[in-house]
């Protein structure tokens, strides 16, 4: 069997005034995704997903994976992986950044195609089922009112929801005063995480820590910028509350260095950017070997949860998983079967490969082939 040809699908979805997100880069009114669909000689096909620039992620699949992959066993994963990293992809697009989430679209796409020619679901490739489900928590709660967050946080609780992620590094007082109120409204049983985005310099994250410590937060993630590998060294000495990060760290050697700098707590690889199933199963070998568990960032699309919950399933030191409970299509509306949290647990669909199928229609209805949109992220909180 040979890979016969690779390309690439992009996405787009408008989102309507009331499900627009705030975060750190401003408003979201649209979400996107970038598929990578690969095919092969004997009718067999397979999907991946990017989270990334679409035009960038469109040009290295066609121009530098293409090239070099078409021809190639698909089954061969590491081989291929290796083939795509080292020996093409370094040399033109560096070791980290959009070569790496273009290299994730395509080695997710043929785990998928490994799957259904073994006719067994990705998990079991992996090494088998470890868990009967997956918990996941739901992150949603951005800045609003603090009567609306309380709100939300409750109706979650009351879905089943393994616990609630809280957006923070927007303003320190106002992050706080969000985190006692859902606290105090939830109670003190019910997990909460929060999520700076890189919100915050030292001195704030300083004392954001120590204030989360006293309403038992289960985290705090990426607080700092996310090169900043001295800092959250230094953030994580002082702070009793576990720090959290990896959405935007690239392949297993970024993981690495905040691991052997003493830098970080919980892994938070992204499937669509670390660098695909191949990748985030190194950089969780390398995390057990540290103790550190993974738990896995889910922000995206259906193809990239759906790979997410194969490797959530598979991996012994995977713990409570994110859910993306934004208003978002490319999630609820790509597939024929959407994949659903059912109180507060989710598992992969039944079925070979990723065990997904693309809803045609989903596919016309979001097709997108524009400019991206550049957005600039707000300067980190300090103290003064």
């Amino acid at each position: 069997m040979k890979i016969t040809d690779i390309r690439t699908i992009r996405l787009r979805a408008p989102i309507p005034a009331e499900g627009h997100v705030i975060s750190r880069s401003g408003v979201r009114n649209s979400r996107s995704a970038v598929l990578v669909q690969v095919e092969t000689d004997v009718g067999i096909s397979g999907i991946g997903s990017c989270s990334g620039n679409g035009a960038l992620i469109e040009l290295i699949i066609e121009k530098v994976f293409k090239p070099v992959v078409v021809g190639m066993d698909p089954t061969k994963t590491e081989e291929i992986w290796e083939k795509a990293y080292f020996r093409a992809g370094v040399g033109q697009f560096g070791s980290r950044g959009v070569g790496v989430v273009a290299l994730s679209g395509l080695d997710i796409a043929l785990w998928d195609i490994h799957g259904k020619v073994e006719n067994v679901p990705v998990y079991k490739l992996l090494g088998g089922a470890q868990r009967e489900k997956i918990e996941v928590y739901a992150t949603a709660l951005y800045p609003e009112e603090t009567a609306s967050v309380v709100k939300r946080a409750v109706a979650f609780a009351e879905q089943g929801f393994r616990g609630v992620k809280i957006k923070l590094g927007f303003d320190l007082e106002q992050d706080m005063e969000r985190v006692r109120a859902v606290r105090a409204a939830v109670g003190d049983d019910f997990p909460l995480m929060t999520d700076a985005n890189m919100g915050y310099e030292l001195d704030a994250a300083l004392h954001a820590a120590a204030v989360l410590e006293q309403y038992g937060v289960a985290w705090l993630e990426e607080p700092l910028f996310v090169e900043d590998v001295e800092r959250h060294a230094l953030l994580k000495a002082a702070s009793k509350v576990p720090i959290a990060l990896g959405e935007n760290l690239h392949t297993r050697y970024a993981f690495e260095q905040f691991i052997a700098r003493g830098a970080v707590d919980i892994l938070q690889p992204d499937v669509a950017r670390a660098g695909g199933i191949s990748e985030v199963r190194r950089i969780a070998v390398l995390g057990a070997a540290h103790s550190r568990p993974i738990s896995f960032h889910t922000w995206g699309d259906a193809v990239a949860l759906a790979a997410s919950l194969h490797l959530a399933m598979a991996l012994k030191n995977s713990i409570v998983m994110e859910l993306d409970c934004t208003h978002n299509p490319l999630r609820t509306e790509l597939l024929r079967e959407p994949l659903e949290a059912h109180n507060g647990c989710m598992i992969p669909l039944p079925g070979a490969g990723l065990g997904i199928e693309l809803d045609p229609r989903a596919l016309s209805r979001y097709a997108f082939s524009g400019a991206e949109e550049i957005s600039l992220s707000q300067r980190a909180l300090g103290l003064d």
